[in-house]
């Protein structure tokens, strides 16, 4: 009876909480890459010498496993132990991904100036990220209540946000004062409770705990299922092709682009001008992460309820295109260190507030029988653009352009911005048309 009590809460169909709780520790979880390979080692390679267009690669290499994320979602889609749920077992497999990488780069443990390794290693720390990415993003479109998606959002980019924060000072700190080997060291035992969490965990009622304990697929789970490559291709296929999802897409790629150019010219303009080291500059970019998450939780949750997905990405991308020119022409600002506090802080906001506004379109535009799939390919098509963005960024002459550089993204957010907001779906969801409706199913 008591085991039976302990396992029913752990079931994330049947307890709102968990699937807060669950989304954001996940989310957590992969953000730990991130705050390596975007702050802690281009603010490592700035310290030690290297060029705008060693960060630059660093950046894109970073987003290159996260562009092509659609291969697996696929394979997600196609395969399934649904005994263990649709995604459970490749969420264990990919938590594993990640300890294996974060291992091998530890044997690795590569220099400041071994450029091709370090940029190995990110690509396969990213690699096992972006996989664990795939199986949440599958999960959360399968699990998650309409009504429920603006918050979940919020806690999913918070936990992604407090994670990128957390591993990036402890990166930081790590890099400059007892190298890379004990740095990926002291990120295995958090990976390891991470998984053991998902080992424990349940997508539904009456499921397998492990393939050799007791336990059924869920009717659901066996109904949604499509089991074959052509069903699989055509039902993902007409529904990318709907004109909605065009759209999203087209501003999607054009609004992500910009952030290639911001990911990389942070960490430059924050050691080169202003004057930071690598633990310095990582201490305060995490700290700011950290305050603006919690703080954007609250926020994209208010955006998304009392504006809806819709309108939220309209008004947090006009907000990033503002910001563009703000770092245009306030350099005599923050250039003082106080003040590019104050100017991080408007960009962390603003990074993890257009993911939180825009994550719920791209799961009510996802077909749930190719969840994984075509919201992967919604991600992948956001991230693709990022590293794109990265490399336009030197070409374009980096910090020596900034004139055309913070003109072209406010350009190109704009645009985005104005793209999004004629989306027929991401209404806000008013508690006069849930009433009015059949209670929602939580299972």
């Amino acid at each position: 009876m008591t085991e039976t009590a302990a396992q029913q809460r752990m079931v994330l169909s049947e307890s709102k909480p968990l699937r807060l709780f669950s989304f954001f520790l996940l989310y957590f979880g992969q953000g730990l890459p991130l705050g390596v390979s975007m702050v802690a080692f281009p603010a490592w390679l700035v310290a030690n010498g290297a060029s705008e267009a060693d960060v630059a690669a660093i950046i894109a290499t970073t987003f290159l496993p996260w562009s092509f994320k659609f291969i697996p979602a696929a394979v997600m889609d196609r395969y399934a132990f649904l005994a263990m749920g649709r995604r459970r077992l490749w969420l264990i497999v990919a938590q594993m991904l990640m300890v294996l990488g974060f291992t091998i780069a530890a044997v690795v443990a590569p220099q400041p100036d071994d450029l091709q390794v370090i940029l190995y290693v990110i690509f396969l720390i990213g690699a096992g990220s972006a996989i664990q990415d795939v199986a949440v993003d599958g999960l959360a479109v399968d699990i998650l209540p309409e009504e429920e998606q603006g918050t979940a959002s919020s806690f999913m980019f918070g936990g992604q946000a407090v994670g990128r924060a957390a591993s990036a000072v402890i990166g930081g700190f790590g890099l400059q004062y007892f190298g890379s080997q004990a740095t990926f060291l002291f990120f295995l035992p958090i990976i390891l409770l991470i998984t053991i969490y998902v080992v424990f965990l349940r997508e539904r009622p009456g499921e397998r705990l492990l393939p050799w304990t007791e336990g059924k697929a869920s009717q659901i789970n066996l109904q949604k299922h499509v089991g074959a490559w052509w069903p699989m291709a055509v039902a993902a296929f007409r529904s990318l092709l709907k004109f909605d999802s065009l759209k999203l897409i087209f501003a999607s790629s054009l609004a992500r682009g910009t952030a290639g150019f911001f990911d990389t010219m942070w960490p430059i303009i924050a050691v080169s001008v202003v004057g930071y080291t690598t633990a310095s500059y990582s201490s305060m970019i995490s700290t700011v992460d950290l305050v603006m998450a919690v703080l954007a939780i609250g926020v994209g949750s208010f955006l998304t309820a009392r504006l809806g997905p819709r309108n939220a990405s309209f008004v947090v991308w006009i907000y990033f295109a503002v910001l563009a020119l703000l770092v245009l022409y306030g350099r005599s600002i923050w250039i003082v260190p106080a003040a590019f506090i104050g100017l991080s802080c408007l960009w962390s906001l603003a990074v993890v507030m257009t993911s939180i506004a825009t994550n719920p379109l791209r799961m009510q535009l996802s077909d749930p029988s190719v969840a994984a799939t075509q919201f992967t390919i919604y991600n992948s098509l956001s991230n693709l653009p990022v590293s794109i963005g990265a490399t336009v960024f030197a070409m374009l002459g980096g910090t020596n352009e900034m004139a055309t550089v913070m003109w072209l993204a406010a350009g190109l957010m704009t645009v985005a911005a104005f793209v999004f907001l004629t989306l027929k779906v991401g209404d806000r969801v008013r508690k006069a048309d849930l009433a009015a409706e059949p209670e929602p199913r939580m299972d």
